[in-house]
Order: C-alpha cells, then structure tokens, then sequence
C-alpha cells in the first residue's frame, strides 16, 4: 500500500514538473513597424493569430513599436493593421524570443511637383513632408509639422517632381521647405487610393527687405490668367506691367514670370515702394468676353503677397455673378514715407483688349492695347 502511495505521489510530481515546464516555454515578442519611407509607423495593431482566432494582441506605439509577452511556443500568424496601408500578414514560428519587423505599404501611387516661384520650373532639391493630420488613436500623437516626426518625407528630383508608390491614404498636412525659400504648409490634404497627385506647390524664393512678391496660381482651365500691376512713377505719371511690358522703364517692378499654359505661377516682384497706389488685377486673357471672371473664380485662381518675413496675405476669386466682367481686381497697395497698407478689393470688371477683340484673338504676338484705365 505504502509502495502505492509512493508511486503515485512521484507520478504527480512528475506530471506538475512536467506542466511546470509546459508553462515556462512563453516568449517575449517584441518589434518595429516602418513604411517604405523608412519612417516609423506611429499607430495601429499587432495581432498573432492562431487560425482565425486572435492568440495575443498589442498596439504600436508612437515610435512604431510594439510588445507581447506570455507567449506560448508555436505556430503563428502575424498580422498588423494600420489606417491607410494594406494589411500585413507573415507567418511566424515562435521558439523562443523573437524580434519581429515588418514594412507595411499603402495602396496609393502619389506624384506631385514643386515649382519655382522665380522661374516657373520644377525646384530640385525641396524636402517635402507629410504629416497625419489626426491625432493617431490610442497613442496620443498629434499632428506635427517637424521633419522629425514626419510620416513621410521625399526629396524632389532635378524636375522638381515627388514619386512613391505604395504610400497609404488619408489626410495628412504637407510642409515644402528649400534653402532661400519660404516655408509652404498645406493642411488637410486628402491622399486617395489609387493614383494621386498631389495640386502643384509654388514655393516662393525669400523677399529682400522693403521689397514685395505677388504670385497667382490657379488650375488647369482657363489655360492663361494674366497679372497686371499699375502704380506710381517717379514722375507723376503711372506704369502699367503686364505680359507685353514686363519690366516698365523706371517702374522698379518685374513681371518675373508669365505663364501661359495652365496652372501658374505669375510672379511680380515690387522691388521697391514709391509714394502712392499700386493696384493688382487679373485678366482672363483666355475668355475675353463679360463673362470671362466666371473661368476666374471655378479655376480656382490664388493671389498670395509675401515680404520679407514671409507670406502677408492670401486671396480666393470671389464668387462670380453673371455679367461682372473678364477682370479680377484684387487688391491695392498704398504707400506713404515707405510704410504700406494692403486694402482689400475683390470684385469683378470689364477690361477691353482693342487689337486683340478686332484683330488677332487668341494671339500674344501683337501689342495689345488695354484700356489703361481698366487696371
């Protein structure tokens, strides 16, 4: 009886060292996740799944890390989702403890093209930045414009030109810098699955000291949008910049860009301020007629005004009513002792083009004969 009870008192230790030793074979499993930009991927869910069931479970934290412990020898299959990107799924033998990475991508091909103010060509060289826009769920990291918590950053080509194919969607704020350059933030721009491309980005070289710098984009249709800038002339009288007279004689002003093929930039440069009233329209040289501020306001056509400390004021086409004219008279500056004021006019009129209308439309090789004072 005696030998029986020993017997099965040895068994049962025998069996708990031997669930004892069962138990201890669990495993740390630990890692990173990153995007094909090398970046950290800062949200998101790391499952190991046994079949279709959920085995263990953690989040990616706000450096693309992420931490399971407790976890049994075996078969497994990793699968990590994240917002934007496809879902990625890797099958894992865990033996002891591991360190697991992995690359997620996006079903997005996104281009875009940064454009010199100065030129009107693509800027090589630009440090584009995406950002999420969202604060990422359950990690507390909020949207940051710094190059070093960016999602993404791209450098662009000799062409100016961005390229990534497998970047995710969603919306993120984008922040172009360039040495000599102003800094340009978009915000809440929204990347879609599929081919994106990202609107044209201008970034505007740096304004000298008591200079200003006006710079119109717009969209692809209407396919040209002409600046004109009027103002004081040292005597008395007045210039008239635009396309046929970019560099009035004794103006201090440049037509630095004339673009004619969609999109922008014209860009003028003040270089320096006169006594009296500078005036800066818009004309639809494109759709001459009454109704050609209608192409003005659905292209959409942007008026930006920067100085020396970088941009002072942004203007959208106002909203068009049938009948209000081909011209988009956008603002006035008016100067005293060097000091300015920038006074708001936003509203359409009529501007006549007399050789253009009788002679040759649709032509910028003959002088054209505005009516001076239209602009």
């Amino acid at each position: 009886m005696k030998k029986t009870l020993y017997f099965l008192v040895f068994i049962s230790m025998l069996f708990a060292s031997c669930k004892k030793d069962e138990e201890s074979k669990q495993y740390s499993v630990n890692g990173e996740v990153k995007n094909l930009a090398d970046r950290a991927v800062r949200q998101g869910t790391v499952n190991l799944m046994t079949g279709n069931t959920i085995s263990y479970t953690a989040a990616i934290n706000s450096e693309g890390k992420y931490s399971v412990s407790d976890v049994k020898e075996g078969s497994y299959t990793l699968m990590i989702e994240a917002e934007g990107y496809i879902t990625y799924t890797e099958t894992v033998t865990i033996s002891g403890d591991a360190s697991l990475e992995a690359i997620l991508t996006g079903e997005t091909t996104m281009t875009g093209l940064i454009i010199d103010s100065q030129t009107g060509y693509g800027l090589a060289g630009a440090v584009v930045a995406f950002t999420w826009a969202v604060t990422k769920s359950g990690n507390g990291v909020a949207s940051d414009t710094t190059l070093a918590n960016a999602d993404f950053v791209f450098t662009t080509d000799e062409s100016g030109i961005i390229e990534m194919v497998g970047m995710p969607y969603g919306i993120f704020d984008v922040v172009v810098r360039a040495n000599g350059f102003t800094t340009r933030l978009l915000y809440n721009v929204n990347v879609t699955p599929g081919y994106f491309e990202l609107p044209q980005i201008t970034l505007v070289q740096q304004v000298l000291e008591g200079s200003v710098r006006i710079v119109l984009n717009w969209g692809e249709n209407p396919w040209d949008l002409d600046s004109h800038l009027t103002g004081p002339m040292e005597d008395g009288t007045r210039f008239h910049m635009y396309y046929m007279n970019q560099e009035p004689v004794g103006s201090l002003v440049n037509l630095d860009v004339d673009d004619t093929d969609s999109y922008g930039p014209e860009t003028t440069t003040l270089l320096t301020l006169r006594d009296g009233i500078y005036r800066f329209s818009i004309f639809n040289y494109s759709e001459q007629s009454i109704e050609g501020g209608s192409g003005i306001y659905t292209s959409p056509a942007i008026v930006e005004v920067y100085n020396s400390e970088g941009l002072v004021r942004s203007y959208t086409a106002p909203a068009f009513t049938a009948g209000s004219g081909n011209t988009w008279r956008v603002f006035e500056l008016n100067v005293t002792g060097g000091n300015y004021t920038i006074n708001d006019i936003n509203y359409y009129l009529f501007a006549e083009d007399d050789y253009m209308e009788k002679h040759q439309p649709g032509s910028k090789k003959q002088a054209a004969k505005f009516h001076f004072g239209d602009f």
